[in-house]
């Protein structure tokens, strides 16, 4: 998220060589007095008592040995060793050692000192090595990946050099190697490190970044930003881990797996292996390079000079192939690949990695001499055949460019004008792509990127119907995301390190700059879910690196698209960002074409704030609520929740009201976006679907994996199988984005009083919907009435089976206060097989915004994948829900709600 620019008129070039950023962030640290102040003191965690160093190597499956535990850590100024969390960053480890109290916790943060960003750090750890690997030809050490610059020291002999957050190291220790090894790293901060805006009720939001921007590559928001704090650290560190490679000499490079269909037909698919093999020996050797998996087996016998690098294609074929498709549209199935290369018999290298076959299209709009606004069918494998500097604005702040001179358009694809122009579309084995999901900030303030800390929140997604996710900046740039992208079916629109052209600074050192894209694109191309290579956030890429990132894209990747802009290129502007009093807006407002960024806020439940709140600071609203993102521009939110709602009590009044403005907001933006289905819309992200920290500000869910009404709102938005009614013209809609057509339903609308009462009914049957789109069914011509009522769309098949039920509260005047004036209600639960409930509620009044929970011993089982949440159910009804969670043990059922006292 940034600063609003105006849209690119013709000869854009020009204005984007006069673009002057501005954003330097602070230049003076806060006054004292303005300072964020808590009702709480601080808590000071017990030292941690310094552990002996047990350093292992522990062998993986692609043969590369990691360097685990044992890992220590000192400052730069001080003699002191401290046990180091590797990978992980510096705060990582001084939080660890309890020498500092966890920032995520009220007002924590503030009392790490800002300094940690601001000198060197040294790691080291040992290393023992077998006579085994003491034998091998060749050593090396590899680094995924350290924050921000690094010297690699062993036994005393410097290695060499590590420059950026983003780029591998990778050293031959093969003449210093001994029995028993020291390594030593010694990390060099930030130059630019900045000041952080520290947000309060008299501060605000402050502005986004600041000078950090100048170092990228690097994590630039954690200087700061309107959604997470200044890190005190700025995340510098071993952040990847630290790997020994053993070989005879022999070496492969950076492999490329591009498989390629013969679209439309997905019978099969050709498979292309290219890599290379760098030869250490003193002599020539021939080397047989092989690559095999599941369906295919390729291998070719080269000849490698000494001291030489080759490269090396491999082909093959896939009869049949299983296909990677998103979420929602098939399976992420994905296929394991060996690679070897054998010198005499004996494997010197080898590699494991997971490729899908798929293949990416894109619809957009680009102009030709004298024929402007040609659509065209863009198979990346056309090389980098746009003008991205000559842009013709098309109205609503969207622009096309111009394909480059000498392209002729009449050797391209082109498609036949529709209502899709001029926005994106992404198509995936040649099936349009309806994308929905949201924005990544970053993965974790304190960059945990285990897996088993991360994967819950990639189930959260996809339960949620979700199939995009946007690295915005490309702040989660580590294995481990890309390949959860893969295997949940999350398409990554993918961003490089700048953030708002004009706005924030420009990175001083292009060449460094270009050497972690290289790196990134040759790293992880090869995983299927990248769908989109973008610049930065929200502006076109200097004119010194539009060029070459371009280029890098084209000749390193080849299958993906280069998209110049965030947002205006072939998309809508990005935004807003703050609550609509109206949801109707959503619909007659924002929805059209591609957005990548729409949010509203999301405050988390009562449960979840009292984790990361002291209870002095949950009640009234202060200072700590607003260091964790409660923005001044939530004033209008506020007021709109009093309004709607009436004046909150206390902590959980306000949240168990703010949980039915988020499920309402949350649901309109995606339901806007699914009103106009390929007439006009093809993609919406939140701002943001992911928290890098405890907010109260835009996520779907809480840090802590709890689902609250943002969640349960999108995800009833993105069933695959959809019924909703606009709110701006109450059209009755059958939203279909699974890949098969589906006949012979029927769509019920009934309307209900509060007490159950029918006010007014309507029904269509055999409504049949083709794959991939959406059909109005009818328009909801409910009469007028007074107070609140319940309009439930309910959607079932042949057999009467209801498909999905969806509730809309609706006011008859400006507020729904009458649901303050309705009687507690007590539900009752039935457990039922296979993590099934019976839902009732015995009741004569609606039972409002049910919202279950699943306890283990007195905690909250996190995450516990519920199929619906803040639902309704009227008098005597009952209702089936189901329930997914990890671990086992006894589980208990708990509710919560507007007017709801338990279950039992």
């Amino acid at each position: 998220m940034g600063m609003t620019l105006m849209a690119c008129p013709l000869g854009a070039q020009e204005r984007h060589r006069q673009q002057v950023s501005s954003n330097f962030g602070l230049t003076v640290p806060h006054d004292p007095a303005d300072l964020p102040v808590s009702r709480a003191a601080v808590v000071w965690p017990e030292r941690s008592p310094k552990q002996v160093p047990a350093p292992r190597l522990d062998l993986q499956e692609d043969g590369t040995w990691l360097l685990a535990g044992g890992w220590e850590l000192r400052a730069g100024d001080s003699d002191e060793w401290l046990d180091a969390v590797v990978p992980g960053t510096v705060l990582t480890s001084l939080v660890a050692d309890g020498i500092y109290p966890d920032p995520h916790y009220g007002l924590n943060n503030l009392v790490i000192p800002e300094d940690l960003c601001r000198k060197d750090w040294w790691y080291r750890t040992e290393l023992s090595l077998t006579d085994g690997l003491l034998a091998k030809e060749k050593l090396e050490l590899l680094f995924n990946g350290i924050n921000y610059r690094a010297e690699v020291w062993l036994n005393g002999g410097k290695l060499g050099r590590i420059d950026g957050a983003f780029v591998r190291g990778r050293f031959d220790i093969t003449a210093l190697a001994r029995k028993e090894n020291l390594v030593e790293v010694h990390i060099f901060p930030p130059a630019n490190p900045g000041i952080p805006h520290e947000q309060s009720a008299r501060t605000g939001r402050g502005p986004n970044g600041g000078v950090l921007c100048l170092d990228g590559p690097t994590f630039i928001s954690s200087e700061g930003w309107d959604w997470v704090p200044g890190v005190r650290d700025r995340n510098i560190g071993i952040w990847q881990d630290v790997r020994l490679i053993a070989s005879d000499g022999l070496t492969l490079g950076d492999t490329r797996v591009v498989t390629d269909l013969p679209l439309p037909s997905t019978e099969y698919a050709d498979l292309t292996v290219r890599t290379s093999v760098t030869n250490s020996l003193e002599h020539a050797a021939p080397v047989t390079v092989r690559a095999a998996g599941d369906g295919f087996m390729a291998e070719t016998l080269v000849k490698v000079p000494a001291g030489a690098t080759v490269p090396v294609e491999l082909h093959a074929r896939m009869d049949h192939p299983a296909l990677w498709m998103p979420n929602g549209y098939g399976e992420p199935n994905l296929y394991d690949l060996s690679l070897a290369c054998t010198v005499d018999g004996r494997v010197s290298d080898r590699q494991s990695l997971r490729f899908g076959v798929r293949e990416f299209t894109y619809e957009l709009t680009a102009d030709a001499p004298g024929r402007p606004g040609l659509r065209i069918g863009y198979d990346p494998a056309l090389g980098a055949i746009f003008n991205n500097r000559l842009l013709r604005g098309v109205g609503g702040g969207v622009s096309v460019p111009s394909l480059k001179e000498g392209v002729n358009p009449d050797r391209l694809p082109l498609l036949e004008p529709d209502a899709m122009a001029p926005y994106l579309v992404i198509r995936v084995n040649g099936v349009r792509i309806f994308c929905r999901g949201g924005n990544w900030g970053m993965d974790d303030m304190l960059k945990n990127t285990a897996r088993e800390h991360l994967e819950p929140y990639f189930k959260l997604h996809r339960a949620a119907g979700f199939n995009m996710v946007r690295n915005w900046t490309g702040e989660n740039t580590e294995e481990v995301f890309y390949t959860l992208c893969d295997e949940y079916g999350l398409l990554v629109w993918n961003d490089f390190w700048m953030s708002t052209e004009g706005y924030n600074l420009q990175p001083v050192d292009e060449n460094l700059f270009m050497a972690n894209a290289a790196d990134v694109v040759r790293r992880f191309r090869n995983h299927p879910s990248i769908a989109v290579w973008c610049p930065r956030n929200e502006g076109y890429a200097p004119e010194s690196l539009e060029a070459r990132l371009s280029a890098l894209i084209a000749k390193e990747d080849g299958t993906r698209l280069y998209l110049p802009n965030s947002r205006d290129c072939n998309l809508r502007p990005s935004g807003p960002w703050h609550y609509f009093t109206d949801p109707a807006r959503y619909y007659t407002e924002t929805a059209a074409g591609f957005n990548t960024e729409l949010g509203s806020p999301s405050v988390p439940t009562a449960r979840s704030m009292r984790k990361f709140l002291p209870e002095a600071d949950l009640w009234p609203i202060g200072d700590a609520w607003h260091y964790h993102d409660l923005h001044p521009e939530t004033k209008v939110f506020r007021e709109s929740l009093e309004r709607l709602y009436g004046p909150a009590t206390g902590l959980d009044d306000f949240c168990r009201k703010a949980q039915l403005m988020g499920y309402d907001s949350y649901r309109a933006m995606f339901e806007s976006w699914n009103s106009r289905l390929w007439d006009n819309t093809s993609g919406v992200l939140l701002w943001m679907s992911h928290p890098a920290w405890p907010s109260v500000e835009w996520q779907s869910y809480s840090w802590d994996g709890e689902t609250m009404g943002s969640w349960f709102g999108s995800k009833k938005a993105c069933t695959p199988l959809h019924v909703q009614m606009n709110l701006h013209d109450r059209k009755v809609v059958l939203v279909n984005t699974i890949p098969s057509d589906t006949p012979d339903l029927t769509v019920e609308l009934t309307v209900t009083d509060l007490s159950g009462k029918v006010l007014y009914r309507r029904f269509d049957r055999k409504v049949s919907v083709e794959a991939n789109s959406s059909i109005p069914v009818f328009t909801a011509d409910i009469p007028s009435f007074e107070g609140v009522v319940l309009a439930r769309l309910r959607l079932l098949d042949m057999d009467s089976k209801v498909l999905e039920i969806n509730d809309y509260l609706l006011s008859g005047g400006d507020d729904f206060l009458p649901l303050n004036d309705l009687p507690s209600v007590t539900l009752k639960a039935r457990r039922l097989r296979d993590g099934r409930y019976e839902i009732s509620n015995p009741s004569r009044v609606l039972a409002v915004g049910v919202k279950l929970n699943l306890m283990r011993g007195g905690e909250q089982v996190l995450p516990a994948l519920f199929s619906d949440g803040y639902f309704h159910l009227l008098p005597r009804e009952k209702r089936i829900i189901d329930v997914e969670y990890d671990g086992g043990g006894v589980v208990t059922l708990s509710a919560e709600g507007y007017n709801i006292d338990g279950i039992r």
